[in-house]
């Protein structure tokens, strides 16, 4: 009976043995390892361990949550989402202008946006929001350009270049004269109004005898399909000449026979001229202030003929038929 009560007296107190079991519980285990005949009970120490963690494995989740609400309460909101056409203002969506309409107010607690049309000459080609118009483009004359299409409150000008001319840039804001290919050459590309004109060199058997912006290189004519012959044949520059067979005889012998006369010409004349010698028959001329000398007449004298007399210096002297003749010999003193 005292040792059952020993037994009930030490019940209360079973957490210090249980304490100093586990307080011992290494040199226990020591001296399991030293090969001692204490052993461990293998299901009392995670039952411990369990007892000692779970508290802390219970808190961790909650204080997940109170940090998650915080964050939640602190962070702002996120934006909202527009729509197409749609433009953000203080976490408000407000509608864009449409083309040709500039944007005047912006929407306001609900209120919408309020947009005005573009004065006559401006335009606005998409949704937007701007405050002010864009000019039409002006097509100037003198730098070549008209006006291909009016311009409206959506959409702009359209220029292009006159008659006869091209777009020397991208933004065509002037334009130029077309090139005009020189005579042996011709177009190979005609001139647009974004190009100019593209020349080339005619080839042989081709020919451009014009300077122009238009004109490619012709073909030479074929004479043997007009049953005529060439006559002179063609360059890059000029067409084939034909004619008939007897014309290109004609052609031949003419400068022949000109030749033949003209020659003949040249030597009539240079023997004309060789060969003429002034011969008067029947006269003699009498120098003047020459002294006449008398002569005799001489035995058969034929007074019948006329008398031909010689005067001092040799010049002869013409004397009438039936008159005397003397040559009066004056004395010299």
């Amino acid at each position: 009976m005292p040792e059952a009560r020993k037994a009930r007296g030490t019940a209360p107190s079973a957490g210090g043995p249980l304490l100093a079991l586990r307080g011992s519980a290494p040199l226990l285990g020591g001296a399991a390892a030293r090969g001692q005949g204490v052993t461990r009970g293998p299901a009392r120490a995670p039952r411990a361990a369990a007892a000692r963690v779970s508290p802390a494995m219970l808190r961790l989740p909650v204080r997940c949550v109170l940090w998650g609400c915080l964050l939640t309460a602190v962070l702002p909101e996120p934006p909202t989402a527009c729509r197409e056409n749609q433009y953000q203002v203080n976490n408000q969506c407000c509608n864009l202008c449409p083309p040709g309409e500039r944007l005047e107010n912006e929407c306001v607690d609900g209120t919408n946006t309020k947009c005005l049309p573009c004065s006559n000459g401006e335009f606005l080609d998409t949704w937007n929001r701007e405050t002010r118009c864009h000019q039409h483009k002006y097509c100037d004359p003198n730098l070549g350009l008209q006006v291909q299409r009016e311009g409206t409150s959506e959409t702009d000008t359209t220029c292009t270049c006159q008659e006869g001319q091209h777009c020397i840039s991208d933004a065509c804001d002037s334009c130029a004269p077309h090139s005009s290919c020189p005579v042996g050459f011709g177009v190979r590309q005609k001139a647009t109004e974004v190009s100019d004109t593209i020349c080339e060199p005619c080839p042989d058997g081709f020919f451009s005898n014009v300077s122009s912006a238009v004109e490619s290189c012709h073909p030479w004519t074929s004479c043997a399909t007009h049953n005529l012959v060439e006559l002179q044949a063609g360059t890059n520059k000029t067409d084939v000449r034909c004619g008939a067979q007897d014309r290109k005889r004609a052609l031949v012998l003419i400068p022949m026979v000109l030749g033949g006369v003209s020659a003949a010409l040249l030597v009539s004349v240079y023997i004309r001229k060789a060969i003429k010698k002034p011969i008067d028959k029947g006269y003699r001329v009498r120098t003047v202030g020459q002294d006449p000398v008398e002569m005799e007449d001489f035995p058969g004298h034929n007074t019948g003929a006329p008398v031909q007399e010689t005067l001092h210096g040799c010049q002869p002297v013409t004397q009438e038929d039936g008159k005397e003749s003397r040559i009066a010999v004056q004395e010299r003193q």
